[in-house]
């Protein structure tokens, strides 16, 4: 395994949807891929806090007033990072065989059914200019807000999942990527997650495999 050595704002948010994007925080997974090693960019959990900022998982005001509780604490968040990477897995089970048309089991979905459920316990009604609003109550530690911040990423997966956004669903077809994103565009084409990256690698390979048969 290899890790990501770049910032969290530098990784690429080309999902469409921000559980997708999640998912993307490796690559490498697939057993067709010509990757030899998995590349792993949540390399700590003060990396994800950073990243849930970069994805709008967490507004600027939680992170302000979350950060310290991760960043300014001794105590190892290997138990928290090992939970949301082990989240993120079964996300990626589940997109991955949809992404490729292929159907899912009840029991592929029970982790997203639990967290979702589980989610409703920080989920709140608040008075938003005097008017109600969905709210998230405030952690007191680092494991709560794992918790909620893996709720959130459970409420995003249910509602795509249950869309019409699904049928837009595809992985990226460069054989070292197997990024999921969706085709939102308008001739449902789309091969690549970025044509300026997957894209274009491929593009250069398969020139490369031309040329050497000439």
């Amino acid at each position: 395994m290899t890790h990501f050595t770049g910032t969290a704002k530098s990784i690429r948010l080309i999902g469409g949807a921000r559980v997708l994007d999640f998912i993307n925080t490796t690559n490498g997974r697939r057993p067709y891929s010509t990757l030899k090693v998995t590349e792993e960019r949540l390399t700590s959990f003060k990396f994800f806090i950073e990243w849930a900022l970069h994805a709008s998982l967490l507004s600027e005001q939680e992170y302000d007033a979350y950060s310290p509780m991760v960043f300014d604490s001794p105590i190892s968040f290997q138990p928290d990072l090992d939970a949301v990477i082990a989240f993120r897995e079964r996300l990626y089970g589940v997109f991955h065989n949809l992404s490729l048309r292929q159907n899912v089991t009840d029991e592929a979905l029970q982790q997203i059914n639990l967290h979702y459920q589980q989610g409703a316990v920080w989920r709140v009604l608040r008075s938003i200019d005097g008017m109600p609003a969905w709210g998230w109550r405030t952690c007191a530690s680092a494991q709560e807000l794992t918790s909620m911040l893996i709720a959130r990423l459970a409420t995003d997966a249910t509602q795509l999942l249950v869309s019409s956004e699904l049928r837009a669903l595809r992985c990226c077809s460069c054989a070292d990527c197997d990024w999921i994103f969706l085709d939102l565009s308008k001739s449902k084409q789309r091969k690549w997650c970025q044509m300026s990256v997957c894209g274009s690698r491929e593009k250069l390979s398969r020139l490369k495999q031309v040329a050497g048969h000439l």
